[in-house]
């Protein structure tokens, strides 16, 4: 594939892998992401289609070339995904190939004052912070952010798993940051010293630093937000993001955008936006969204 223009508002339908290969170099300012976990199943939505494999092998799912071009650019990189295949399995160390490569393309794409959030969850968390300080660099690593969420099912054998990893990085120390505050509530509005306390139905609170556990509720299938794709993630979360991350006018990719709510949220926020996404309902979804918000609705579609 020949370079890419950057041009706002683009959906990129197929294998993001040549499209990353095609970006400029240092382009981007924010990656905010959300690609497979390796859970080893396959999701899927009954109603609309959508839907993806999440399961890996060698064979099926990495080309010969890969490991050479990783070991050849990026040899920590390379024994990170070595290493996966002793300690966890076959299937691991695939899945860490597989996205490996792509990193490598992510990596190159953003700025120098640019940032990724990759979000991921506690099936191959600790291999992915590891591919991820391999790429980037443990230094870079600016936060570890939990996402608590508080959902049905509870486990008799293990304590409930309920939280997802963003895993937040920069690509040097000049890198675009904006403190995020979020209320703090008081029982009531005395002791607390000179700070800016106001009122809020009745109530009182401060606004404070934001940390890094944020308690954003999981999305439910009656919720207006909600589209029926198997992994949808709440807007407010990614609106965060990119809010901390960016500022208006910057580019935000999103090579893993499935239902679009990376593109809603830059869009929400003035940002120009590139997405990708294997699914070929990508962009009715996408365009069905900004229109029912009446965002802008002029989505350009590169296939491969």
């Amino acid at each position: 594939m020949d370079a890419m223009t950057i041009q706002n508002r683009t959906l990129c339908q197929g294998d993001n892998l040549p499209f990353l290969r095609a970006l400029p170099a240092e382009s981007v300012h924010l990656i905010a992401t959300d690609p497979p976990f390796n859970k080893n199943r396959d999701f899927y939505a009954a109603g609309n289609g959508a839907g993806f494999r999440d399961k890996w092998s060698w064979g099926a799912d990495v080309q010969p070339d890969w490991p050479d071009r990783i070991r050849a650019e990026q040899p920590a990189l390379q024994a990170v995904i070595d290493a996966a295949r002793l300690s966890h399995s076959d299937g691991m160390s695939a899945y860490l190939c597989w996205l490996g490569i792509r990193l490598l393309e992510m990596r190159r794409a953003l700025r120098a004052d640019g940032s990724l959030y990759l979000h991921i969850d506690g099936a191959a968390q600790a291999y992915v912070k590891l591919l991820l300080d391999a790429l980037f660099g443990p230094r870079n690593c600016r936060n570890q952010i939990v996402w608590l969420y508080k959902t049905g099912g509870v486990s008799k054998r293990w304590f409930s798993r309920k939280h997802d990893t963003l895993l937040f990085y920069s690509k040097s120390e000049r890198y675009t940051f904006h403190p995020q505050r979020q209320k703090s509530y008081l029982k009531h509005k005395y002791g607390f010293g000179n700070i800016d306390i106001q009122q809020d139905d009745g109530g009182y609170y401060r606004l404070a630093a934001m940390r890094d556990v944020w308690d954003i509720p999981a999305l439910r299938g009656n919720q207006p937000e909600a589209t029926g794709y198997p992994t949808q993630k709440p807007l407010a979360l990614y609106e965060r993001i990119i809010r901390a991350s960016s500022n208006p006018g910057d580019i935000v990719l999103d090579p893993f955008c499935g239902s679009g709510t990376t593109a809603l949220a830059a869009e929400r926020l003035g940002r120009r936006w590139i997405m990708m996404d294997a699914w070929d309902g990508a962009y009715a979804m996408l365009v069905k969204r900004l229109a029912a918000e009446g965002l802008a609705r002029d989505v350009v579609v590169m296939p491969l």
